[in-house]
């Protein structure tokens, strides 16, 4: 009974956290493209990253089976003229109890010059492979016709993303809608039919804004925002940054009913690792599932970079020009 009622915990739990169909990210604001296909190409040229994030560590679960959400996400972007935009492409895998969620994303975003900034608006289109390991599920009525499967069930759908991003020299904002083919509602269909959930349509909206203290040039205020919601529950992260000389960074986010995180980075401004930037991040955990875990950690690492094409020297055959 203990173990059924920790089960149904950590389901209300992740549901109200919106962690069964999002991945979390403590690292939202330098991670813009995995939830907003309108950022694609604009970045600081062609970037590539990686984020790898452990929740609720320590987590055992019923049996000693573990559970704990896993993320981890791949993302490569480019800006490309001839195209009047950028492309990108985000690659996704999240594990969470005995479901494994598996994603591959291509983006396409168009770019307009508006009021001294750039507006994205992009749009996305992918799979998700979604897989249950039914044979770890412990039901209490060993008949159950749901749970009669002993092995690992998948199911394949397409997904469908919609973004804008706007960003200017010291300010950005995007909305964004994700697995919008939940709009129309489309489920992960098993083979055996032992369950088919189905998928909901979630949107983001985020802005940050980055201040230089007039009386300490050297060091800037960033204040960032997310919220994310299904409009069946919504959940927001507030969250300030601290920067010093545009290169190392620390601060704090607070995510009601969750956790308060603190984070801490540094960016390499110049020589041969110029476009390197990398970041930590630790949750301390406010909710219940602060009982036997100690909390979560996050990392990522990003390399942006530019191809300069040096022109070749002109050749002239007349002797006016020696």
């Amino acid at each position: 009974m203990k173990h059924l009622l920790l089960v149904l915990s950590i389901v209300l739990i992740s549901s109200l956290t919106m962690a069964q169909q999002t991945p979390q990210y403590t690292n939202f604001m330098f991670s813009k493209l995995n939830f907003n296909p309108g950022f694609a190409g604009l970045g600081d040229g062609i970037c590539v990253q990686g984020l790898a994030r452990q929740q609720w560590m320590g987590y055992k679960g019923a049996n000693n089976e573990g559970g704990a959400p896993n993320t981890y996400f791949f993302t490569a972007q480019a800006p490309v003229k001839m195209l009047m935009g950028g492309l990108g492409i985000a690659i996704t895998k999240d594990m969470i109890g005995f479901e494994d969620n598996t994603s591959v994303r291509l983006a396409y975003s168009f770019h307009l010059n508006i009021a001294g900034g750039i507006l994205g608006l992009g749009l996305q289109g992918g799979f998700i492979n979604k897989q249950i390991d039914f044979s770890k599920f412990r039901p209490t009525d060993p008949n159950d016709p749901l749970l009669r499967s002993k092995g690992k069930e998948s199911a394949m759908n397409f997904d469908l993303a919609f973004g804008a991003y706007y960003k200017a020299d010291n300010f950005y904002a995007g909305f964004s809608s994700t697995q919008m083919e939940g709009l129309w509602g489309s489920s992960a269909a098993f083979g055996s039919k032992i369950a088919n959930p189905k998928y909901r349509g979630h949107y983001f909206l985020t802005g940050g804004y980055m201040y230089q203290l007039p009386m300490a040039p050297a060091f800037s205020i960033n204040p960032n925002i997310l919220v994310k919601t299904d409009f069946a529950s919504a959940q927001y992260d507030i969250n300030v940054l601290a920067w010093y000389n545009n290169q190392i960074w620390a601060g704090v986010t607070y995510r009601p009913t969750d956790a308060v995180s603190v984070l801490a980075g540094y960016k390499v401004v110049s020589g041969t690792l110029d476009g390197l930037i990398g970041g930590i991040s630790y949750d301390v955990t406010t909710s219940a599932m602060n009982v036997g875990t100690y909390g979560s950690f996050e990392i990522f690492l990003r390399y942006c970079f530019n191809i300069v094409v040096t022109p070749k020297p002109a050749k002239h055959g007349t002797v006016l020009y020696l």
